[in-house]
């Protein structure tokens, strides 16, 4: 089981080794398995250096597949239109910053059967697959902001931390409500449950 590497490693410095198809048949096991590690870890994007995979590959939730893995990704075209969102990643928890990225990308990539591909990619994918070939390059998002808004984001990452563990709490405590009133219905006997065997017998007779 894939597990978050530490954010001071420097395995998230370094760029991973090309996937190489003709000698590796781990394809499709490493994509469940970092499927797998992206939903538990509640993310949208999770590239195989951040759980300490040497290899050039990252899933992503997409709209029409569900999650894709793509193997061997390169960026061939980039738009000059940019624009600036708010970004966070799994591997520097409760840090968000600012980041300008282009709006528009043509990717080329490999699928886990070994296909060439070719896709055009715009807003929140075009963004995400930018942030998952930076981890492949060996660049993490700080690296993408300036001084300012890092030491920002780094002093603000305690109240960060804060609003999410609360979040995640009232997450917790609704499913357990919501687990225990699935229970408490299960446990009610239904109206045929309640009869005699007799009357069950006339009934469906």
């Amino acid at each position: 089981m894939y597990q978050l590497i530490e954010e001071a490693s420097k395995v998230l410095r370094t760029p991973p080794l090309v996937f190489d198809f003709e000698n590796r048949t781990d394809a499709e096991e490493i994509e469940k398995s970092l499927t797998e590690a992206m939903e538990r870890f509640g993310g949208i994007g999770l590239s195989a250096n951040q759980v300490g995979l040497d290899a050039r590959v990252f899933v992503m939730k997409s709209q029409d597949q569900g999650i894709v893995a793509f193997f061997n990704p390169e960026i061939t075209k980039v738009s000059q239109e940019t624009d600036l969102m708010k970004e966070g990643c799994l591997s520097f928890p409760d840090i968000y910053l600012m980041i300008k990225r282009a709006k528009l990308i043509e990717l080329k990539y490999q699928n886990a059967q070994g296909e060439d591909k070719v896709v055009s990619l715009e807003g929140l994918a075009s963004r995400c697959v930018q942030h998952e070939v930076d981890h492949l390059n060996g660049i993490i998002f700080l690296q993408r902001a300036s001084r300012l808004k890092l030491d920002r984001a780094l002093k603000s990452r305690p109240k960060e931390r804060a609003k999410r563990i609360k979040y995640e709490e009232r997450q917790a405590f609704a499913k357990y409500i919501q687990n225990s009133a699935a229970a408490n219905s299960d446990s009610q006997p239904s109206e045929s449950e309640g009869q005699s065997e007799s009357n069950k017998l006339s009934s469906t007779a």
